[in-house]
Formats: C-alpha cells, sequence, structure tokens
C-alpha cells in the first residue's frame, strides 16, 4: 500500500466526478428516493473517506492511460525542472501543503477563540429547558443548557463536552422543546463531528471546487435529518408548529446576521427542509439506509481497483539493435534500497545499480520496492 502521483489523482477524479453525480441526484429527489436522507450522508462520507485515503493497494489493477496523460504527467512531474532540481510537480505539492497547513491553523484558531468566547460569557441556567432535555435525551453525557443574551439563535457545540445554548428571550414550553428536540437531534447524529471532519477535508483540498460542494450540501442533508428525526414522532399539527418555530429563529437570525445551525443564507435551502419535512414518512427508511451502505461498499472497492499509470513503448528497432537487450516493465523487475539509500534495479536475476533520480521515476510508475541490500 503506497501514495503515489497516480493515487492521489484517481481519488480526486473519483471523488470530484462521485460528488457531483449525488449533488445532482440528490436536489433532484433521485437519491432520496432511493437511499433515504440517512443514505446520502452515508454516500457523501463515503466520498470523504475516499478522498482522505488516496492510497494504492498491492491487489490494484494498472491501466495505462494514453498519450495526453503521459504528457500531461511527464510535464509536470519530469520534464519541467524550476532551477535544478525542482520540478513542477514539486512546486505544486508546496503549494498545496503550504495552503493546507494556513487552513487548518485558520480552523484551529477559531475553534480555540469560539470555545474561549462561549467559557467567558455571561450564561445562566434555564431549569425549565434542562427538563425538557432530561425527557427528551436517552443517551449519555447529556448535553449543558446555556442561557444567554451573547446569541441571537440556537446553537450547539463540543464533541466532548456538549452544550447547547439558547437566546435570552422569552420562549413557550413548546416552542423550547421544538428548538431542543432539534439541537438534541444534531448531538446524537454526531452532526458535530462529520462538520468538524468535512473542514478537514477542506482544508485537504482546498484547491478543488467540489469539496465546497460536498459541504455546502451535506450540511443541508444533516440539518434535514435532523428535521427529520425531530419531528419522527409528532402529528401533523405538531409538526406545522415545528416548522413555525424554525421559521421564526429563521428570520431573527436574518435580522441579527448571526450565523447558527437554524441559519441559511439562501431561502431555497429552508424551503427545501420544509418540504422534505411534509413527505417525511416516505424519506426516512431503514431499507434504503442499507442500499447506501451496500453501494458504498462496492464503490469503495471498485474505486480502489484500478489505476491509470503512465506507459511509453520504445521501438522495436531500438531493442533490436542489442543482442541481450530485454523490456524491463513492473511485472518481471523491482527495485531493491540499499542500507545507504542507492537503489538497483533486479532483472534478469541481476542487480544494476541505477540513480536516485531514476528510481524514483520507476517507483512512480509502479516499480515494488523492496527490503534493504547488505552491498
Amino acid at each position: 500500500m503506497q501514495i503515489t502521483f497516480f493515487s492521489v489523482w484517481m481519488t480526486v477524479l473519483w471523488s470530484s466526478v462521485l460528488i457531483l453525480i449525488f449533488y445532482v441526484l440528490r436536489t433532484k429527489y433521485k437519491l432520496i428516493d432511493i437511499c433515504s436522507v440517512s443514505g446520502v450522508i452515508v454516500l457523501y462520507l463515503f466520498c470523504m473517506i475516499r478522498m482522505i485515503i488516496p492510497v494504492e493497494f498491492p491487489w490494484t489493477k494498472v491501466i495505462f492511460g494514453g498519450t495526453l496523460y503521459n504528457k500531461i504527467y511527464y510535464f509536470s512531474y519530469v520534464e519541467r525542472n524550476i532551477g535544478n532540481c525542482i520540478s513542477v510537480f514539486d512546486l505544486l505539492r508546496l503549494t498545496w501543503y503550504s495552503g493546507t497547513l494556513l487552513i487548518l491553523s485558520y480552523y484551529v484558531i477559531q475553534y480555540v477563540k469560539i470555545v474561549r468566547y462561549f467559557g467567558e460569557m455571561s450564561v445562566q441556567r434555564n431549569i425549565k429547558a434542562a427538563q425538557i432535555v432530561d425527557a427528551v435525551w436517552n443517551g449519555s453525557k447529556k448535553p449543558d443548557i446555556l442561557q444567554t443574551a451573547a446569541v441571537k439563535t440556537p446553537c450547539c457545540f463540543g464533541i466532548l463536552r456538549k452544550k447547547i445554548i439558547i437566546p435570552d428571550k422569552p420562549y413557550t414550553e413548546e416552542q423550547l422543546r421544538f428548538i431542543l428536540l432539534h439541537e438534541c437531534s444534531h448531538f446524537k447524529n454526531n452532526d458535530i463531528l462529520v462538520k468538524n471532519l468535512i473542514n478537514i477535508l477542506c482544508a485537504l483540498y482546498w484547491w478543488n471546487p467540489c469539496v465546497y460542494l460536498l459541504k455546502k450540501d451535506l450540511s443541508q442533508s444533516l440539518e434535514i435529518r435532523c428535521d427529520l428525526t425531530a419531528v419522527k414522532k409528532l402529528d401533523h399539527q405538531l409538526k406545522g408548529d415545528y416548522l413555525a418555530v424554525i421559521l421564526s429563529e429563521y428570520k431573527d437570525s436574518l435580522k441579527t446576521g448571526r450565523s447558527a445551525g437554524l441559519r441559511y443564507d439562501n431561502p431555497k435551502l429552508l424551503l427545501e427542509r420544509f418540504q422534505l419535512v411534509a413527505n417525511e414518512g416516505r424519506i426516512l427508511g431503514n431499507k434504503g439506509h442499507i442500499f447506501a451502505w451496500i453501494i458504498s461498499g462496492c464503490l469503495l472497492f471498485t474505486s480502489y481497483s484500478f489505476i491509470f499509470q503512465t506507459q511509453y513503448e520504445a521501438p522495436k528497432e531500438d531493442i533490436e539493435t542489442v543482442p541481450d537487450a530485454h523490456e524491463v516493465d513492473i511485472h518481471n523487475s523491482y527495485l531493491i534500497k540499499a542500507d545507504d539509500g542507492s537503489y538497483f534495479l533486479h532483472s534478469q536475476n541481476k542487480d544494476i545499480l541505477i540513480s536516485k533520480e531514476l528510481a524514483k521515476m520507476m517507483i512512480q510508475d509502479g516499480f515494488t520496492v523492496i527490503g534493504k541490500s547488505n552491498k
């Protein structure tokens, strides 16, 4: 198992294409009809896993690309050097790593600021809200309920130390119950963890626009699942009351400009949530969830089963000019790395010393490196 130029390229290709397909199908409700909302989230999580693990396995089948594929690879990795030893690919990789480091640093700083902000704000305990959570929460590590004037719309944060923050304004018991049902559903579904993971993914692939599309649509899918979980045991009248509370908090968030779990800049996304809650019985099925796991497993195996690589065939007349010449490829030869860092090509029962530059190219082309030599 190894990470190569080609395995990273296949990861980006597979994930980007699938994200686009899933996005189109979900917004047309085709994917929801097949897999349910939870199933859609599973498919998106598959894309995240595929991007986080860009490896090539020993059983991966090599498929050789065409002329254009070869030219792109050799332009970026071999033929064009900046200075004496830095290739175009090295420069792009340095830019990639630098961007990832900066974005991850930004996320960490922002997270620390939020934790400090909520830790230092003046808060009060809401006994009524705590009693409601006692009634609706059936798991361990029950979230703390805090009320403060520092926020204008309800929100939740924390993975290990869960907290629900509600505004310091009067709520009826029913309104408070709907809000807490929504926020508790986020915790029960581990949505906070998923959102942090996708932020890390966006930092890793900050140059790929498809990851931002994934982030946007996965966030919408999480909110839809949260709504469906909250209203699962409510009758038609109570569902309408729940949506009225969501709409009221949404309007407040627009007035204050504060971001929270119930806020959306695009009202079409809120309308979609309302429409899907109305069809809750049709799109929260367990069978669709299982079907999504089957699809994800098949796609995951298929995505690692082959990889595109470069291939150059030497002209026959060049090979035949030397009587003892023979073809060297990944099937009949391999590399041996010596203790001093030098490389030997093992072919035709002979070990031939080669340069590190040539060894690097051969490794990228899929040649196996084994053990260490005592030469």
